[in-house]
């Protein structure tokens, strides 16, 4: 999925992102009677803020102690990370290590939290020589390990044009492994060559994109993005059919495709994981088709085609769209989703200057044991989560920071037990123009 348009803020968000960053200062506090905590067993919220919501983003990290009350707010304070577009964040899960990837750059750094808003640069590892590109894409896939991938297609004909006679694409993968305690790459393979079933390549399938790996026995299991070229016309038609890539992680060049037509759509998701390892490590894994969101499972390196749950059905037969959701164990999840039968709102501007509309967002809560889901009482206004990366589980609550574009909101906080609409509304969080938050860790 990609997004083209520009923000009608570009211009003054570019401005005051460097007026912004030079009065960013490590000794201020960001929440109302804050203190800095050193990370560890009291460890700190971490929230992360984005600064311009079209190609070019400036992201900003700070610790706080209590997300429950008072006001959180990143004017004139926050940590910025290197980025040259919206950067990709992870955290260890004791707080400790910030990993950014620098996306369209390719630097991958390492950051220790001292507390508030106080980072120290660990170590920084370049990826674009091992990878081969500078736009790979970066996961943290366990406490020890880290993913770099990238996949390129290229579509091949018999005659010298390249018009005449279709062969299928050949993709071409590379993925890097890195060892995130050592911070060295412990695997790498640059030329991975994929291949689906040759009946589906001769229709014109292929995979355009990956991403949001998780680790199940010694597989890693990619999200994809498939793609189906008309024959008839040269044009991309609807997928009907959901793709999965599965490397060995032990020797990259051992590849398999899994494929299914019990659901349809693309696996790979935007800037939130769309995969998920369960309790008996089943991968759990979202797929988004045109107006449809779902969840199904593979199960021992297959998709299991007696399960699947179904998101607009489950919330009374809405047309819905997601970019991922999280994970809580015990069959229950958290997923942002678009409302595809509700009026959109304006959000910027196409490169011709016209304006342009996004849809509203809302929260689900979904019980894939029960194959139920509640629609939770979030705001229902501009909210805007498409670049939304993370939320976290902390003593059986959720968090998520909901606010609109431009505008103020709160971190919401529900009992992952509840199947109740109503969660805590948690301390309020302020931006300026064309500024949102992307995340809670």
């Amino acid at each position: 999925m990609s997004f083209k348009f520009r923000s009608l803020a570009t211009s003054f968000a570019l401005v005051g992102m460097l007026a912004f960053s030079a009065a960013c200062s490590s000794d201020d506090s960001a929440v109302e009677g804050g203190t800095t905590t050193p990370p560890g067993k009291d460890k700190q919220f971490q929230l992360a803020f984005a600064s311009g919501s079209g190609s070019e983003s400036a992201i900003y990290m700070q610790g706080v102690d209590d997300v429950t009350k008072g006001t959180i707010s990143f004017s004139n304070s926050g940590y910025q990370l290197p980025s040259s577009r919206t950067a990709r964040i992870f955290v260890s899960d004791d707080g400790k290590y910030v990993y950014s990837l620098n996306y369209t750059v390719g630097d991958i750094s390492k950051l220790e939290h001292l507390g508030g808003q106080n980072y120290k640069s660990v170590a920084q590892i370049d990826s674009s020589p091992i990878l081969g590109v500078r736009t790979g894409r970066f996961t943290k896939v366990t406490e020890d390990l880290g993913s770099i991938h990238y996949i390129k297609a290229t579509a091949k004909y018999s005659d010298q044009e390249g018009k005449q006679g279709y062969l299928g694409h050949s993709m071409v993968a590379s993925i890097a492994l890195l060892d995130l305690d050592k911070w060295a790459f412990t695997n790498s393979e640059q030329k991975i060559e994929v291949k689906i079933p040759e009946e589906l390549a001769k229709q014109g399938y292929y995979i355009s994109r990956i991403d949001s790996p998780v680790l199940s026995g010694d597989k890693l299991y990619y999200g994809a993005s498939a793609s189906l070229l008309d024959l008839t016309t040269g044009k991309r038609k609807p997928v009907d059919k959901a793709f999965t890539l599965v490397v060995d992680k032990n020797d990259l060049t051992k590849t398999s495709v899994l494929t299914t037509d019990h659901v349809e759509g693309t696996t790979n998701g935007y800037r939130t994981p769309t995969l998920h390892k369960d309790e008996q490590g089943a991968v759990l894994q979202m797929v988004n088709g045109n107006d449809k969101t779902y969840v199904t499972k593979l199960v021992n390196g297959a998709y299991d085609k007696s399960f699947i749950f179904d998101l607009g059905a489950a919330l009374g037969g809405k047309k819905v769209s997601s970019n991922g959701w999280f994970y809580v164990g015990n069959g229950i999840g958290y997923m942002p989703y678009q409302k595809l039968d509700e009026e959109g709102f304006e959000m910027g501007v196409d490169p011709q200057g016209n304006p342009t509309k996004t849809n509203l967002w809302g929260l689900a809560r979904i019980d894939l044991n029960n194959k139920t889901a509640v629609d939770l009482n979030v705001p229902n206004g501009k909210l805007w989560l498409t670049q939304y990366q993370t939320s976290i589980v902390r003593d059986g609550k959720f968090y998520i920071a909901l606010s609109e574009v431009s505008g103020e909101g709160n971190i919401y906080i529900f009992d992952v037990a509840s199947n109740a609409p109503e969660g805590v509304k948690g301390a309020k969080i302020t931006s300026g123009k064309d500024q949102y938050y992307i995340g809670v860790y």
